[in-house]
């Protein structure tokens, strides 16, 4: 630029604050008052057009605080995943750069003039992106870094004795030079989204900081409680300090003597030995509590309070350990959102969150990618969960600037894409010089903010913000600052800067082999800072991961990507609610549904997804072997004393409802941490070897409630087969068809008695009606037809589903060749048919051989044999028959895995069971209209309506073999409805009651950020060789 370009604060890369003061630990002082509400709110297209500091703003428009102004009428929501929404030129902003101008007036409290001198601070918790500040018409200073904090000293420009009040303006722009380092995964929203706070403090003396660090001894017994304390103080004052340990007990660990404090001085550091401190770790979060009392002629002034925790965090032996043993991150990465409120979220719903993590056995979370709101911390102290807190800084979108000149197709590989692009794209700001203080700012606003907090493991240097000097300077500054933690960046791949190494989205097999490359000697560990992509249905593999996870030393988990989707709540014109996503708004460019990636949906309700991560993380391993219960136990630091464990043995028959034939509590015997015990398997002397199938499950529930979960919680299960698989012909014995006579016409082929009515179209190979004892089985045009698609998911959509189409797998076509009927020497009907199924344009297809078996009474047996010939492709979405059945239908049983839905690599945490859900139920309503609501390793269905009457099917694959059972799902609309569809209310109402009962479906994987679906996941294109069985219930 320019030497005589003067540039505003704004669009300044070495300008990120005026007047702000130094960043410290979060607390808040007594004298403290809440500015959150509404306040008086005036928005702008530019900054010229913005209200001067003495235009006043009418009161007619107002505002929420905290919140974001474009989920309050002003503007619209953006979200861009990698790329910028603007031209990239840093440090230039666009010229349309809107300003939202708040203010309100305020009082200082009449209480508090009896508390001596004071002076004022205002805090921010969080503005995105950079603001201005004036107080009674004067300008007090400037801030940028969204979600960091900024407090500013305002007592010179206050009017103190209550004549009048005073008014704070704070002139908010949505964009500024940070917005370039802070390109993070997400909707762009503007506005004060974090609490205001009017803090006071005593001009004679207060604590500004403080800082808590603990040291465990060799033997990591032993504690030394380490304090330093920052102050400000116009004559000595005397500071103590007392130590409470963790409730219940509450008792008095440490009450130190009045420690004198130098007024020539302005800090002054404590060390004191704590005898066998019970320890913090996120299995055991024993919290102390710690009070430090400032004191002025004996007369306390000033009191501070923090949670302590006991633990200590290091690499050793190239493993990240906690109180110096290796741990486990069974983790998630976790955005500030709210479906209605963006980042400004609501501390009950965040503690929300962090419940639900415990309550399905994660023990860690990311803070991706930003400092999350200072709350947080201490609820993860609280409930125990490791914390990655992680810098305010991502700058993706250079990638693009530098990418796509070039015509770099996101096909290659992503390493050799980062060797072409990520050291030019580091130049625009993380290997700039000038950049740099900005860069090592983020990194002490996070640091000095969170410190005091035991859950946070790691720091982490931001995000996907390429790698260059600025980045060591982070590091190197974090390391002086706070030795006690270690520090992540995953763009440092030689991790020169970082304390471990980390990847996102490897494939399984290449994760092996980071592992073992260096064999046991190796000097830093491997943590995955995101994983197992969560969009759509899916992720697929988790528990191929964990295995991976649990294999090899080095490999120490890590964080799946996401938590929950980023829908914010809308509606159509018509007044139908849906969760939007990039693009709803008309914002341009976009990045669509990639927001819509978590366990959770936009409400934060779990999904299967994080169903299936429950089952994968459980801290306690159970198998069989021969005629014992071998227990592992997974857990870092406790034993299975907390648990109680029992056991069901249940009988399964055709047609059946579960039969608990014994239960009864096992006896766990103790089994430390990182141990196995071996236990006699309980109730087999109940086992009866008939044609029933007997299972064994094993439950692991809290014993007694606790600050997370009530006694009862299941923390993990397993199931057993104890005598082997029962046959599952839903047609026991067929009848012989008893009918005047076969209808042969040049056509159709019918037959008709008083129980039954079967007509059959020779042309389409098609079941036109079939109707047993006057009722409908199938809707009309809804006889079971073979099919292969599924509506593409968003694991299919970046590759697979394109290959499918590319052979023509969604518009499979059908020719008749032959039909013949014969009547076979049991009097049953078999009907005969040889089909061509193929797509238009191309030359491969499925020759194939269907026989209907008709027999007494109505039922009908359907052989499928289906051989591909020509240029046929690697794999298929599916295969199996597809039906419509009658719109009666409302109810679903089955046996097989259960309740939600499953895949063959997604289906851990299935149980085995009957299991009974209405028709609606079956559905699993994502975001975006996708593939959904499979059920797995099913052995049989019925489809009832309001009386229990209907269909039970069955169905038995050859080629594939599935002796693990049959997949099926039910639906209101088709594949290619699902597909068509954008969102859920683009598929129309409907009572269509659409069966589909397949022998095998395409694993889901994680294509839609990571790897495809793993080989034995895969569904190869083969001889198809299936019987599906159908009958008639209670007709």
């Amino acid at each position: 630029m320019a030497t005589s370009e003067i540039l505003p604060d704004y669009e300044n890369e070495r300008v990120f604050e005026r007047n702000r003061l130094a960043p410290r630990a979060y607390f808040l002082p007594e004298h403290t008052v809440l500015l959150n509400g509404r306040w008086r709110f005036d928005y702008a297209s530019c900054p010229a057009k913005a209200p001067e500091a003495s235009d006043e703003i009418e009161g007619s428009s107002t505002i929420d605080v905290p919140g974001h102004w474009q989920l309050q009428g002003y503007g619209k929501p953006h979200y861009t995943n990698v790329q910028f929404p603007f031209p990239v030129d840093p440090p230039h902003v666009p010229s349309e750069n809107p300003v939202g101008t708040y203010e309100r007036d305020f009082h200082i409290p009449q209480k508090w003039s009896n508390d001596g001198e004071l002076g004022y601070k205002l805090r921010f918790d969080g503005v995105d992106s950079a603001f201005h500040l004036f107080v009674n018409g004067a300008e007090v200073g400037y801030s940028q870094g969204s979600r960091n904090p900024a407090e500013f000293d305002i007592t010179e420009f206050l009017t103190k004795d209550g004549s009048k009040p005073n008014k704070v303006r704070v002139q908010v722009y949505q964009w500024c030079d940070g917005s370039y380092i802070e390109d993070q995964d997400q909707w762009w929203l503007s506005g004060i989204f974090r609490d205001v706070n009017l803090l006071a403090f005593r001009k004679s003396g207060h604590i500004e900081d403080f800082t808590v660090q603990t040291h465990l001894d060799d033997e990591y017994k032993d504690a030394k409680l380490k304090l330093d304390v920052q102050y400000s103080l116009t004559s000595s004052a005397t500071v103590k300090v007392e130590l409470r340990s963790p409730a219940p007990e509450n008792s008095v660990v440490l009450s130190s003597e009045a420690f004198v404090l130098d007024s020539t001085s302005t800090e002054k550091s404590f060390e004191f030995d704590i005898a066998n401190p019970s320890k913090w770790t996120a299995e055991t979060p024993s919290l102390y509590h710690l009070s430090i009392v400032l004191s002025n002629d004996s007369k306390p002034v000033q009191t501070i309070r923090q949670q302590v925790g006991f633990r200590q965090v290091e690499i050793k032996n190239g493993n990240l350990t906690v109180n110096g043993k290796v741990i486990l991150l069974n983790g998630a990465n976790r955005h500030d959102h709210h479906p209605e409120h963006g980042r400004a979220v609501p501390l009950e719903f965040i503690r929300r969150d962090l419940l639900l993590m415990k309550h399905h056995n994660i023990n860690a979370l990311r803070c991706s990618h930003y400092p999350s709101h200072p709350e947080i911390y201490s609820m993860a102290n609280e409930l125990g969960l490791y914390v990655m807190d992680e810098a305010d800084l991502e700058c993706h979108g250079f990638y693009d600037a530098i990418a796509r000149p070039l015509e770099i197709p996101e096909s290659e590989p992503y390493e050799d894409r980062k060797k072409l692009t990520f050291p030019q794209a580091a130049k625009f700001t993380t290997d700039n010089e000038s950049w740099q203080a900005a860069y090592v700012e983020r990194m002490k606003q996070m640091v000095h903010r969170d410190k005091n907090h035991p859950s946070i493991i790691s720091w982490s240097l931001g995000n996907e913000a390429f790698y260059g000097q600025n980045h060591k300077a982070m590091y190197d500054w974090a390391k002086k600052v706070d030795p006690t933690r270690p520090i992540h960046y995953e763009g440092d791949v030689e991790a020169a800067s970082a304390d471990m190494f980390s990847y996102m989205y490897p494939a399984i097999s290449d994760l092996v082999i980071k592992a073992e490359q260096e064999g046991d000697k190796f000097e830093k560990p491997i943590i995955l800072c995101e994983y197992g992509h969560a969009m759509g249905t899916g992720p697929g593999a988790l528990k191929e991961y964990q295995d991976a996870f649990r294999a090899h030393r080095r490999l120490q988990g890590g964080f799946i990507w996401e938590w929950a989707d980023h829908g914010l709540s809308t509606t159509t014109k018509d007044g139908k609610k849906f969760y939007a996503y990039g693009g709803d708004f008309g914002d341009f460019p976009n990045d669509g549904n990639f927001v819509m990636d978590g366990l959770c949906d936009s409400e934060h309700n779990p999904m299967p997804g994080l169903i299936e991560a429950k089952k994968v993380f459980q801290p306690v391993n159970i198998r069989k072997e021969g005629e014992e219960l071998v227990i592992t136990n997974f857990y870092d630091f406790v034993s299975l004393e907390h648990l109680a464990a029992t056991w069901t043995l249940s009988s399964f028959s055709t047609r059946a409802s579960e039969s608990v034939v014994a239960s009864g509590v096992l006896q766990l015997p103790e089994i430390g941490a990182g141990s196995t015990a071996n236990i006699k398997l309980p109730g087999v002397e109940h086992v009866v070897h008939d044609s029933s199938e007997w299972w064994l499950t094993i439950s692991l529930k809290l014993a007694s409630t606790n600050v997370w979960a009530d006694a009862g919680h299941e923390i993990a299960w397993a199931q057993f087969s104890v005598n082997g698989e029962a046959a599952y012909e839903v047609i026991s014995n067929p009848q012989p068809v008893d009918f005047p006579a076969l209808l042969d016409k040049r056509a159709t082929y019918s037959i008709s008695n008083s129980d039954l009515t079967f007509e059959f179209d020779k042309t389409t190979d098609e079941i036109t009606k079939w109707s047993v004892r006057g009722r409908d089985i199938f809707e009309s045009g809804g006889g079971p037809q073979l099919t292969f698609w599924r509506a593409p998911t968003d694991n299919d959509i970046p590759e697979i589903a394109k290959y499918w189409n590319l052979f023509g797998l969604d518009a499979m076509q059908k020719q008749v060749r032959s039909c013949t009927q014969s009547i076979e020497a049991d009097g049953t009907l078999q009907i005969v048919t040889k089909s061509w199924i193929s797509p238009p344009i191309l030359a491969w297809g499925f020759d194939t051989i269907t026989t209907y078996t008709v027999s007494g009474e109505g039922n009908l047996k359907i052989h499928v044999r289906a051989e591909p010939r020509g240029p046929i492709p690697t794999t298929l979405p599916r295969f199996g028959l597809e039906m419509a059945l009658s719109k009666l239908t409302e109810t679903v049983k089955w046996f097989g895995r259960g309740p939600g839905e499953s895949y063959r690599d997604m289906k851990e945490a299935g149980k085995m069971g009957v299991w009974t859900n209405s028709v609606d139920g079956m559905f699993t309503n994502n975001a975006f209209p996708q593939e959904n609501g499979n059920r797995t390793d099913t052995k049989w269905v019925h489809l009832l309506n309001g009386k229990g009457t209907g269909l039970a099917a069955s169905l038995k694959s050859q080629a594939p073999a599935n002796d693990g059972g049959f997949d099926f799902s039910v639906q209101r609309h088709s594949a290619h409805e699902l597909e068509k569809a954008k969102h859920p209310y683009e598929l129309a109402d409907s009572d269509k009651v659409l069966f589909r009962i397949d022998g095998s479906h395409h694993g889901l994987g994680t294509a839609s950020c990571g790897p495809p679906t793993l080989e034995e996941h895969a569904l190869k294109c083969q001889i198809l060789d299936f019987t599906v069985e159908l009958t008639a219930v209670s007709l």
